[in-house]
């Protein structure tokens, strides 16, 4: 923590117009949480699926070998599309004979493939001080042994208050959904998010005074978002700054 001090003192100190009246370290509560989601890929149909749903819909197929013997296809590659079309719901048995849902029509009409939904999960930072994910759990944090920030206990909001635009948009910004060329991944539900713990990140602060505008302003740096913190910086300022 020492080290990281002195690089942010000698960065800040790099403005001639600025002096450092103190400094401190805490750590900022957050909670870690898991995000349960579904999410469903669309892919260019390939031929051969067209041409199985165009006969489907043109003669009484009752099993894959006989889509197989008139396209004059390999069985096992019919026989895999078959469940492929049926885990997605695209196809069904109705007496004796296989026929196109709604949903097979419309992927046959778009000719785009969806693929059964998949559950993923992952997992994120949620800070009650900033009402806000933070950012994904990144593979390395720096840790150390703080105190807790000392406004702290004004602060009551926690992760079950989370909305579903904010899980979105965390999901969305760690790359849950993507659209690359004609393959596109989009989510489709997503369960309230469960707290795994509580976890103090450190933080430092500095009181600074500016001698050219005379002023005292706060400068706090975020070891989990590796930035300093303006959210923090006017919270401190507004509440409680080191130089009360």
């Amino acid at each position: 923590m020492d080290s990281l001090r002195n690089r942010l003192q000698q960065e800040l100190q790099q403005q001639p117009d600025i002096e450092i009246q103190q400094s401190d370290s805490w750590g900022l509560p957050v909670e870690l949480i898991n995000i349960r989601y579904t999410t469903t890929q669309r892919t260019t149909m390939d031929i051969l699926m067209k041409m199985i749903l165009l006969t489907i819909q043109k003669i009484e197929v009752s099993e894959s070998k006989m889509i197989a013997e008139f396209l004059a296809v390999e069985p096992l590659f019919v026989e895999n599309i078959f469940l492929k079309m049926q885990r997605a719901q695209m196809i069904e048995l109705r007496v004796g004979s296989y026929v196109l849902t709604k949903t097979g029509v419309s992927q046959l009409q778009s000719g785009i493939y969806e693929h059964p939904p998949k559950k993923r999960e992952m997992k994120f930072y949620y800070s009650g001080c900033h009402d806000a994910i933070l950012c994904q759990q990144p593979e390395n944090m720096f840790t150390k042994k703080v105190k807790a920030f000392r406004l702290t206990k004004n602060q009551t909001k926690k992760a079950e208050t989370i909305d579903e635009e904010q899980m979105r948009t965390a999901l969305l910004s760690a790359r849950a959904g993507i659209t690359e060329g004609a393959f596109q991944e989009v989510i489709n539900t997503m369960e309230p998010p469960q707290e795994i713990e509580t976890q103090l990140i450190p933080c430092v602060e500095f009181y600074i005074w500016n001698r050219t505008e005379n002023n005292y302003f706060t400068r706090v740096w975020n070891t989990l978002t590796e930035e300093w913190d303006e959210l923090l910086e006017k919270l401190i300022d507004e509440q409680d700054p080191l130089g009360n």
